[in-house]
């Protein structure tokens, strides 16, 4: 049998990966059916006022990279204008201009976010797929790190999306490849093309402005067994590559925004943070804004960035300082935990994907055959470790679990080195990594198309404080039903928000009014910013209230949590149905 696996590998292991690339495009093909969730429309319109007007105020605290793809193939068939609000300093407009353009002016219709989200995710699913397939594929397999993402609950939920965690993922991937061939062959060449990929990935999202210390981390690790002989010969070659690399960059960054309003004076910025305004407190910081530079050296130094990258930082970094209200194991706090990430991996992940990275660090340990040159593993694990903990120490809030993505396929691609298990002919290790590769996708599959409500079998178990109720299935179900939903039916114990509900549910719900003639009207309490009057959903005119609860409701399991006595009254009461794993339908007679 091993002797099989062994001429399979050699002659046909690149047929598992084109099967589940395949699969890959499937799924997002498939999931395109799903509500604007939040932040959609926001990312798509402020993607077209980049392409048309080239300004790009509007969703400043993302990079254009995705929104600009996105944007693409409705601005091409769209001649439209688009009113962009007046951009007033310490508020955010994107939500205003979506409101107006799109929900009152129509200006874009669910079947234009439909052919952007489809247009966008195929673009960097095309891109990640070629990195797992050249990425080290002597040392990992291809086949294992592509079904581990696809299979991955976090692709399944934000691929198919307009946002910028799956092409920063890939992107970011992408950057860490064109490196490592530098790495690997020191020519002016290599740098220019890794300076020009690493700005691409700078223009998908902030997190990956970390990639800069760390590619000087990763230089001099890498060639730590041959310092000697590159201090004395190619010291200053190498040097200098570092900084076509990072000079590169800059000039793609720019490109990205069309250089607007690049090398405006440092003093000249308004910055609302303490970081940059020099204040202590933000309560100190004027309400125009301030300026730590103003009155410095660097006052008249000209900012080698566009104007609206350095104040998205700004404006990113605002929320992290003010804080805003986080969630988490039913708690609610104004500051976010250190531990909050690590904690939503350990159960938005499959437990199969969990035990086989620990599988994967005591082969490391154990059965040293399966390891690469470790040069090369520093440079697959590294940047996973570094994006992880960086993200963690953000600690300003802790809200969306999916800001970790962009760690996750160096993660696998590391992971998939257990495939060198069965070349060596190790049974039981190569019995084990086959139960936990099916096992994780089985968790996942079993819960598709509603992946952004992915829990593991662990949030069941993990006790909870008191206040963190477990919710009811709806009358009916079967043991067998409530045992596959019982994880992300007790989800929103753990975690909320864009973890569990993100308005997705929405359309699933206008099916579920159209099939159930009897509910003429329901009162809705949903997450998400598309409007319900837009749909059919036949929505009650009367007041929400708790003095006024008899008929059809459909709440979020959002409200379903938080510190409200009105929402605690449906928490003791059994659904009469469930939209995916968001939305709990309550009847109540008069």
């Amino acid at each position: 049998m091993f002797s099989l696996i062994k001429k399979y590998y050699k002659y046909h292991s690149k047929i598992p990966f084109f099967i589940f690339f395949f699969c890959g495009i499937f799924f997002l093909i498939n999931q395109n059916q799903l509500a604007p969730t939040y932040q959609e429309f926001p990312h798509l319109l402020a993607g077209s006022v980049g392409l048309k007007k080239w300004d790009f105020k509007v969703f400043n605290v993302n990079p254009p990279l995705p929104q600009i793809i996105a944007a693409l193939p409705i601005v091409l068939k769209k001649k439209e204008s688009i009113y962009v609000p007046p951009k007033v300093f310490g508020h955010r407009i994107e939500h205003e201009a979506v409101t107006i353009n799109i929900y009152n002016n129509k200006l874009y219709s669910i079947k234009d976010l439909r052919e952007s989200r489809l247009f966008l995710s195929i673009c960097f699913f095309l891109v990640i797929s070629y990195v797992f397939y050249f990425f080290f594929t002597s040392n990992f397999s291809p086949s294992i790190a592509l079904l581990l993402w696809i299979t991955c609950p976090y692709f399944l939920a934000f691929a198919p999306l307009v946002s910028p965690d799956i092409p920063s993922a890939s992107a970011g991937l992408l950057a860490v490849y064109f490196f490592h061939r530098w790495l690997r062959r020191s020519e002016l060449l290599e740098a220019v093309i890794a300076g020009i990929v690493l700005g691409l990935a700078e223009l998908t999202k902030f997190t990956l402005l970390i990639f800069y210390p760390l590619f000087v981390i990763l230089w001099i690790i890498y060639h730590l067994p041959d310092l000697f002989s590159v201090v004395k010969n190619g010291y200053l070659k190498q040097s200098g590559h570092i900084i076509v690399i990072f000079v590169t960059s800059l000039f793609i960054i720019n490109m990205g925004y069309f250089f607007e309003n690049t090398g405006k004076q440092l003093g000249t910025f308004k910055f609302q943070t303490t970081l940059l305004t020099g204040h202590e407190n933000l309560k100190d910081v004027p309400i125009d804004g301030g300026n730590r530079f103003k009155n410095s050296i660097l006052s008249k130094f000209p900012v080698p960035l566009p104007a609206n990258f350095i104040q998205g930082i700004d404006t990113q970094r605002l929320d992290f300082e003010r804080g805003l209200q986080s969630y988490l194991r039913g708690e609610w706090s104004d500051h976010g935990w250190w531990y909050y990430y690590l904690y939503a991996l350990l159960l938005k992940l499959p437990l199969g994907t969990i035990l086989l990275f620990v599988l994967a660090v005591f082969c490391t340990i154990f059965v040293r055959e399966i390891n690469a040159p470790w040069r090369d593993e520093i440079v697959i694990i590294l940047p996973g470790i570094v994006l992880l903990f960086f993200v963690s120490s953000q600690t300003g809030f802790s809200v969306h679990s999916r800001y970790v993505i962009p760690a996750l396929p160096f993660f696998f691609i590391w992971v998939s080195k257990l495939s060198k298990l069965f070349l060596l002919r190790k049974r039981i290790l190569s019995i084990i990594v086959t139960i936990l590769l099916v096992w994780s996708t089985l968790s996942s599959l079993l819960i598709y198309p509603h992946s952004i409500s992915y829990f593991n079998e662990l949030s069941t178990l993990i006790p909870t404080p008191s206040e963190s109720y477990f919710l009811r299935e709806p009358r009916g179900s079967s043991f067998f039903v409530t045992l596959i939903n019982a994880g992300a039916r007790n989800g929103g114990r753990h975690l909320l928000d864009s973890n569990i509900d993100w308005g997705q549910d929405l359309f699933y719900l206008e099916k579920w009014c159209k099939q159930h003639p009897e509910v003429n009207e329901i009162h809705v309490r949903l997450s998400g910013s598309y409007p319900v009057n837009l749909t059919d959903i036949p929505v009650s005119k009367e007041i929400f209230n708790e003095n006024n609860l008899n008929g059809w409701f459909a709440i979020s399991i959002n409200y379903l949590y938080v510190q409200d006595k009105m929402y605690q009254q449906f928490r003791n009461r059994q659904p009469i149905d469930r939209i995916g794993y968001s939305i709990y339908i309550y009847y109540i007679p008069e």
